[in-house]
C-alpha cells in the first residue's frame, strides 16, 4: 500500500459543495454574476489537537484558480495569501472569514439568477448538543485561530473559541438573495474528546448532522462513519481531487439523450465526484471506504459551470471549408469530404504529414506512414531476448512493408465510431467516460472490422478512395512500425518506462490512482510520426490471427488460422511493461472489454 495522510484527530478539510435553493431558475451557465469564497487552513496553533494538514492549500489555490477561469468572481484565503503585503484580511481567521462571508452573501446587489458559492477546507470538528432527551451533532469549522483544546461538548463553545458553526452558515445562505447557492465540504466531523476516532464523519457515538434548511444542499465529502482521506500522490484530499477534475471537463459526460455541451451541472458533478472518490479509495485503500453525500433540496440540473472555450479538446488544424473539395457525396445522411488534390491514400507523403478526412462534422486526422525501404537498416519487429520483461512470443524477425499507408492519429473516439456506426457499444458501462474526445471502447475486432468497412464503402460512394484503397484495421507489422517510427527502444519514450507518463496512459498515472477508464485522446505527446496515445489508454485491434512466433518476411498478415486476434498498445490499467512497443497481446474476436478500442490505417491495395 502507497504512504497516505490521515489528518490525526479532529478534523480534516472542511470544502464545500453546494446549497441550491429549490427555486433556482434553469438558466445558462453565463446568466447572472457567479461568486466565491474559497477558505483553506494549513496550520493552527501549537497548543491546539489540531494538526497540519498536507494539502489544503493546494486544494483552495487550485479550486480557486479554476472558478476564475470558469468567470467566478473569486475571493480566496489561505495563510499564504494572507502573508502578502496588504492582504492580511484574508488570513483564514473567524473574524475575517465572518467578514467575507457578510460582504459576499450580504450584498444587497445580488439577484436570483446569481450564483454564490462558498468553499472551507481545513479542520472539522463534531460535538454532540444534549436538550431533554434529544441529541443533536454540532459541526464546526475551525479556522486558524480555533481554540478547542478544552472543549467537551457544544454548550462549553463561547466566540472565544473562534469556530464556525454550520448552523450559522445555514443561515447566511438562507438570506443571501442569489438564486443558486453552494455549499462544499469536504471535512471530517470528529468528536475532539474522543481521540480513538479518527477522520470520521461521524462517529458511532454522535447522531447524524440536521439536514440543511428548505432549498439548501450540501456535499459532504464522506458519509457517517467513512475517513476522509488526503493522498500523496494526488497531492490533494481525494475529494477535492475528484472536483477540480470534473470541473475541469470530466465531469462534462455526454449520454445518449444529453450530450457532452460544455455545461457541469450539479448531477454531472455528483455523479463523477461520488464515483471516482469512492472507487479510488477502495481500489487503493483497501479496507476504506468513502462515500461522498449530497444532501438538501435542490435542482441537479441547475448549471455550476461552463468550461472556458481553451480547456476544450478540439483536432489541430482542422481545415477550414474551403480547403475541401466543393462537391460533396451522402451515405444516407453521412457527408463526408476530404482534401482536394491527390488521392487519399495514395502519393508518396513524407512521414508524419497530416492529411484529415471530415465525416458528420467529425474530423479524423491521419498520419503519413512510410514503407520500411524509406529508412535506412532493416525493421526488426519484435524485441530482443535482453530487452527488459521480454516474452517467448516476441522473438525478433526481419520484416520489410512496401507501400506507405496512413494511420488514424489517435485511436477511433466516441464522436468518430457514432459518425460511421450510429450506435454506441460502451453506453452505460462501467469504467468508462462519454464524450466526443473519449476514445471508443467496449469494441470487439468484429465491430471495429465492420466500422472499416462501412468507412471505405462511404469514402468509394464519395470517390474519395479509388478503387483499390480502403480503411483497415492495421496489421500487426503495420502497427508496430508505425508505433517504433524509426526507434528501437523498448518504449516509445526510450528503454526505461521514466518517461513513459508523458505518452502513455497506463496503470501509474491512471488505474492506480483511480481514473479507471480511458481518457480523452491526443493528451499526451506524441510519437516522431504525429502517432497519440499509441502505448496505453485502450489495446488496440489488429488485423491478425494470432501465432505464438511473429510472422516476418514481406507484407506479413499473421498466422493462417486461430481462434484469437492480436491486440497492441497497453491500455489505461496496463503495467508498463505490458505498454513495451513490442509486446503482444490476443482474445477472442467476439469479446468486448472496458479496455478495447482500435485506430484504423488507409491502404493502397
Amino acid at each position: 500500500m502507497r504512504p497516505f495522510l490521515f489528518a490525526r484527530r479532529k478534523f480534516l478539510c472542511l470544502m464545500l459543495v453546494a446549497t441550491v435553493l429549490l427555486s433556482f431558475p434553469i438558466r445558462p451557465a453565463e446568466a447572472g454574476k457567479r461568486y466565491a469564497l474559497v477558505v483553506g487552513v494549513k496550520k493552527y496553533r501549537s497548543n491546539q489537537p489540531l494538526p497540519e494538514l498536507a494539502y489544503t492549500e493546494n486544494d483552495a489555490t487550485e479550486f480557486a484558480k479554476l472558478l476564475k477561469q470558469g468567470g467566478y468572481d473569486v475571493t480566496l484565503m489561505t495563510q499564504t495569501e494572507g502573508r502578502m503585503d496588504g492582504k492580511d484580511v484574508f488570513l483564514p481567521t473567524a473574524s475575517y472569514i465572518r467578514d467575507q462571508i457578510d460582504a459576499i452573501l450580504g450584498s444587497q446587489f445580488l439577484k436570483s439568477d446569481d450564483l454564490v458559492l462558498v468553499a472551507l477546507t481545513g479542520h472539522g470538528v463534531q460535538y454532540e448538543l444534549t436538550s431533554g432527551d434529544k441529541k443533536t451533532g454540532k459541526f464546526y469549522f475551525c479556522p486558524a485561530d480555533a481554540d478547542v483544546s478544552k472543549l467537551k461538548s457544544a454548550k462549553e463553545i463561547t466566540a472565544a473559541n473562534n469556530l464556525l458553526d454550520l448552523a450559522e452558515l445555514y443561515q447566511n445562505l438562507e438570506r443571501c438573495k442569489a438564486g443558486g447557492k453552494l455549499l462544499l465540504v469536504d471535512a471530517c466531523r470528529n468528536d475532539p474528546t474522543k481521540p480513538s476516532l479518527v477522520r470520521s464523519t461521524s462517529s458511532v457515538t454522535l447522531p447524524p448532522l440536521p439536514p440543511p434548511p428548505g432549498g439548501i444542499a450540501a456535499y459532504f465529502s464522506c458519509s457517517a462513519h467513512e475517513q476522509a482521506i488526503e493522498d500523496q500522490d494526488l497531492k490533494h484530499g481525494v475529494f477535492f481531487h475528484h472536483i477540480i477534475e470534473g470541473l475541469q471537463g470530466d465531469a462534462d459526460a455526454g449520454t445518449a439523450k444529453r450530450p457532452a455541451d460544455g455545461e457541469i451541472t450539479l448531477a454531472e458533478l455528483s455523479e463523477h465526484v461520488g464515483r471516482g472518490t469512492y472507487d479510488f479509495v477502495r481500489r487503493k485503500y483497501q479496507g476504506y471506504k468513502q462515500t461522498p453525500e449530497l444532501r438538501g433540496e435542490f435542482r441537479v440540473s441547475i448549471p455550476l459551470f461552463k468550461l472556458p472555450m481553451a480547456t476544450a479538446k478540439k483536432p489541430e488544424d482542422v481545415p477550414t471549408p474551403n480547403t475541401f473539395a466543393s462537391s460533396t457525396s451522402k451515405l444516407g445522411e453521412r457527408q463526408i469530404l476530404i482534401m482536394e488534390g491527390v488521392p487519399f491514400a495514395s502519393g508518396t507523403g513524407k512521414p508524419g504529414e497530416r492529411r484529415i478526412l471530415i465525416m458528420e462534422g467529425v474530423p479524423f486526422a491521419f498520419r503519413r506512414i512510410p514503407p520500411t525501404t524509406a529508412l535506412p537498416g532493416k525493421f526488426m519487429m519484435g524485441t530482443s531476448a535482453s530487452e527488459a520483461s521480454h516474452e517467448d512470443d516476441e522473438a525478433q524477425v526481419h520484416v520489410t512493408l512496401t507501400q506507405g499507408y496512413w494511420m488514424l492519429e489517435t485511436e477511433v473516439t466516441q464522436a468518430m465510431y457514432f459518425a460511421v456506426m450510429q450506435n454506441r457499444p460502451w453506453q452505460g458501462k462501467e469504467d468508462v467516460k462519454e464524450g466526443a474526445a473519449f476514445p471508443a471502447s467496449y469494441i470487439n475486432w468484429k465491430e471495429a472490422s465492420q466500422f472499416c468497412e462501412k468507412l471505405t464503402l462511404a469514402a468509394h460512394v464519395a470517390k474519395i478512395l479509388s478503387a483499390k484503397e480502403r480503411i483497415a484495421l492495421p496489421t500487426e507489422a503495420q502497427w508496430e512500425w508505425a508505433a517504433r517510427a524509426g526507434t528501437t527502444t523498448a518504449y516509445i519514450s526510450g528503454n526505461e518506462d521514466s518517461k513513459l507518463g508523458e505518452f502513455a496512459w497506463y496503470d501509474e498515472n491512471a488505474l492506480a490512482i483511480g481514473e479507471i477508464y480511458p481518457h480523452q485522446v491526443g493528451l499526451k505527446k506524441p510519437n516522431a510520426w504525429g502517432l497519440q496515445d499509441i502505448s496505453g489508454n485502450l489495446l488496440e485491434w489488429c488485423s491478425d490471427n494470432y501465432g505464438g512466433t511473429l510472422a516476418g518476411g514481406t507484407d506479413p498478415t499473421g498466422a493462417s488460422a486461430a481462434s484469437s486476434r492480436v491486440l497492441r498498445g497497453g491500455s489505461f490499467g496496463s503495467l508498463a511493461s505490458d505498454c513495451r512497443v513490442g509486446y503482444r497481446n490476443h482474445d477472442d474476436p467476439t469479446l468486448v472489454r472496458d479496455s478495447f478500442g482500435f485506430r484504423v490505417v488507409c491502404v493502397s491495395e
